[in-house]
């Protein structure tokens, strides 16, 4: 994982326009993208420091409480203390110009290096949250398997014109490219070596089963708690009236059960072994479908599914959780039901073992059969929506068919283990069978207090929610509505000139400075919002996207000022326009929502709050033109801004990864003409 500093300096206001008039005049790189770089000027040679991907210079203005501040940022590989050294050995007087305006800078300047540097890591503020688009790669890595990229197009390309003879079939392409340009070569055998990623990447799936697991753990000993603090919803208390509703809910079942079996004799010895789980199967087949036809109900009483807010989330999510908590009680209950009828069973003379086997065996079969005519519908169901997605109704009446078809390959799986079961000549030991039911009893109590402590967490967190929401409505008497922001488009036009002037074609720079609001709850909230974002950065959004969006380069948030205004420093690909765009139509606008609803900014003498949410996530960056204001307004002039690599998205950076991991692998057919796809 690149390393990164951000560096706040306090400016002398005296000095301030000075400062910023030799950084535009010395320090801002020339566009040469036609070598894929930028031309750095001779006092900051940014480009004479090898582990260097990005940084920037900006200035934060004087306002009121807070003086003016000057902010450079990098993102490097190595120690910190090494980059520093590096880049004052190669921008000295850059440096000591552009930083002798600040407070309490050394009076020796470069003359005194050392007193420098550690000027500069005084004044490190770090991050508070981080975010990496291609995690573990280095800067010359980077370049490097770009350069393996362009030669790889190159040489099948020059080959191709040459009339040379090609492979007959796609995986010779692979083998060429491995023996005649990449071992071929002493320069380019490195790329033959699998590239190394962070364990984080690696093990990301490891790390969301822990974490999930932990959850669970969690859930349980809250679940204990509540039931020690109220006897009625203990374990065995809870499992007597649940048995007793689903064996209300079982009875009209059997009975039509019992109804097909009269009318066809043929299945009756089937219906016999499933007789003493009949009740609990019927049961939770009519409770499982009510939960689900009221989810449905629910999700239709929104158009769009973005208007989904916290009074229909939060019941369309416990409707879930008791879906899934009934399909293990009935395996259990399944399970329970084959053990006790193995237990001790006496043996049929009359029968022989192998004929046993043998219909036990055609009753697994003919499950086997089910679940794949049921798989194939809800194949059908997936692909149906591949090419042209449905309405919102039709989709809704899609994922409920959908649910349907799989809760009926789970029923399908425990008939057709209790029908092979009753059928199997095998028996348990009462001790084994013992053993067996105490495991089912330790794993139906683990699943109620995990229930019970979902559910509580569920009604804290809806108490929480409504605070919340209280605090929302107030906030729309104490800060003006973004939309008040949109007419200041022109005046917020210096700010970005940059992109709009087509300075950084293929990669942009965004700096943003908000205030806080005051408030225990608002500070609180976005502290523990930056650092969820922080953490599902580190070990889940690690593979080149950030709540779904792929074009963050490198991204920073900064609460500085005690907490009192938030910093975001960002690098990312394409234009400014269609990044947000991302941002409004991603996943990812609920954890903009819950960083940025917790900030304000000021404008013409106003304090205007960033566009309203609804319960903490909802709503608003979804108004598209007033978030997209409020950004501007909050939009920080980058005065100077370098990549390393300025020409590569975060698509190029893991598509040239990616390209070399498959140097160094056995792929399939199919993976091989998905290497060639993303050349």
């Amino acid at each position: 994982m690149p390393n990164i500093v951000t560096i706040i300096a306090p400016l002398d206001p005296a000095n301030v326009e000075t400062c910023r008039h030799y950084l535009r005049a010395n320090a801002e790189p020339a566009p040469d993208f036609a070598h894929g770089r930028l031309a750095c000027q001779p006092l900051f040679a940014f480009d004479a420091v090898a582990t260097l991907h990005f940084c920037s210079f900006v200035i934060l203005e004087a306002e009121a409480g807070f003086g003016p501040r000057l902010v450079f940022e990098a993102t490097f590989d190595g120690p910190r203390a090494d980059v520093l050294r590096a880049l004052l050995r190669a921008a000295p007087q850059g440096f000591h110009e552009a930083f002798r305006h600040c407070v309490g800078y050394p009076a020796a300047g470069m003359a005194t290096p050392d007193l420098v540097q550690e000027y500069l890591v005084r004044h490190d503020v770090g991050a508070d949250t981080y975010f990496c688009g291609y995690p573990g790669r280095s800067a010359a890595q980077v370049k490097d398997e770009n350069a393996i990229h362009s030669g790889v197009v190159t040489f099948l390309s020059d080959r191709y014109r040459a009339a040379q003879q090609l492979p007959g079939r796609i995986a010779g392409f692979l083998d060429v490219i491995r023996t005649e340009f990449v071992r071929a070569d002493p320069q380019r055998r490195w790329a033959a070596d699998a590239p190394k990623l962070p364990w984080e990447v690696t093990s990301r799936t490891a790390v969301a089963i822990a974490a999930g697991l932990a959850l669970v753990a969690l859930a349980c000993g809250l679940g204990a708690i509540v039931a020690a603090l109220v006897p009625s919803l203990r374990p065995w208390a809870l499992y007597e009236i649940i048995t007793r509703s689903i064996d209300v809910a079982g009875r009209q079942g059997a009975d039509v059960v019992d109804a097909i079996a009269a009318a066809l004799p043929w299945i009756g010895p089937f219906i016999e072994a499933l007789r003493p789980a009949l009740p609990n199967l019927a049961g939770v087949t009519v409770i499982w479908a009510v939960v689900r036809i009221a989810e449905l109900v629910l999700s239709s009483l929104t158009r769009d599914p973005r208007d989904q807010s916290f009074s229909l989330s939060v019941p369309l999510q416990i409707a879930v959780i008791l879906r899934s908590a009934l399909l293990l009680f009935m395996a259990g209950s399944v399970l329970v039901v084959i053990i006790t009828g193995m237990e001790q069973r006496p043996v049929d003379p009359a029968r022989s073992a192998l004929a046993a086997t043998a219909t036990a065996l055609v009753a697994l079969a003919g499950m086997a059969l089910v679940l794949l005519v049921l798989q194939h519908f809800a194949d059908s169901l997936k692909l149906a929506v591949a090419l042209t997605p449905f309405k919102a109704r039709r989709e809704r009446l899609r994922r409920a068919a959908l649910d349907a078809i799989r809760y009926l390959m789970v029923l399908t799986c425990a008939i057709g283990l209790l029908v092979a079961a009753r059928q199997t000549p095998l028996a348990l030991s009462h001790a084994v069978a013992d053993n067996l039911r105490a495991l089912f009893a330790i794993g139906f109590v683990a699943m109620i207090y995990a229930v019970l402590g979902i559910l509580a967490a569920y009604a804290v967190g809806v108490a929480v929610f409504l605070w919340i929401r209280v605090s929302e409505v107030r906030d729309t008497g104490t800060f003006a509505h973004a939309d008040g922001l949109i007419a200041r488009a022109q005046i917020n036009a210096r700010k970005y000139t940059r992109e709009e002037g087509g300075t950084n074609v293929y990669q942009n720079h965004l700096a943003s400075l908000t205030y806080v609001k005051p408030g225990v709850l608002r500070r609180s909230l976005v502290w523990l919002a930056l650092h969820a974002v922080n953490l599902l950065a580190r070990f889940w959004f690690n593979r080149g996207e950030l709540g779904g969006i792929p074009t963050i380069l490198s991204a920073r948030w900064v609460l500085i000022d005690n907490g009192r205004r938030l910093l975001f420093l960002d690098n990312f690909g394409g234009s400014w326009e269609s990044y947000l765009n991302e941002f409004i139509d991603l996943a990812a606008v609920k954890g903009l929502n819950a960083i940025w609803c917790n900030t304000f900014v000021h404008a013409a003498g106003q304090r205007f709050g960033f566009p309203p949410t609804r319960f903490f996530f909802w709503r608003g960056a979804q108004a598209e033109q007033p978030f997209k204001a409020y950004v501007r307004q909050s939009q920080v002039e980058t005065l100077v801004w370098y990549s390393a690599f300025p020409t590569l998205s975060v698509v190029n950076v893991n598509a040239n990864t990616s390209l070399r991991q498959s140097l160094s692998q056995d792929l399939t057919a199919s993976e091989i003409d998905g290497v060639f796809q993303r050349l």
